[in-house]
């Protein structure tokens, strides 16, 4: 009788024990498994904050591509405007400046 219980005991036990192996490995599937799936959408979050980045990027540097464009336009404006009369007259009293600097004792 003792060995009868002894040997049900077993059985049990081993029974238990192939249920907690099974759980385990179950368990185990299931962390794999979603630990993959948040490795893939971290993934696709890093995908997007790095076509965010390039986009910014991107936007800034036409952004400053204007504001180039704009301040060089003001420029040549500015040296458009300039008359060549008025050029000259700067080089006259430039020219007579520079004479007027030699011939000065």
């Amino acid at each position: 009788m003792d060995l009868d219980r002894l040997i049900a005991t077993e059985r049990r036990l081993d029974e238990a024990m192939r249920a907690a192996r099974e759980e385990a490995a179950r368990l185990v599937a299931e962390a794999q498994a979603s630990g993959r799936q948040r490795e893939s959408e971290l993934d696709a979050e890093l995908a997007a904050a790095a076509q965010r980045l390039a986009a910014e990027t991107a936007a800034e540097r036409e952004r400053r591509e204007r504001e180039v464009a704009r301040d060089a336009g003001a420029l040549v404006a500015r040296y458009e405007a300039v008359t060549a009369d008025l050029v000259g007259r700067a080089a006259g009293d430039v020219v007579r400046r520079l004479v007027a600097g030699e011939s000065a004792p």
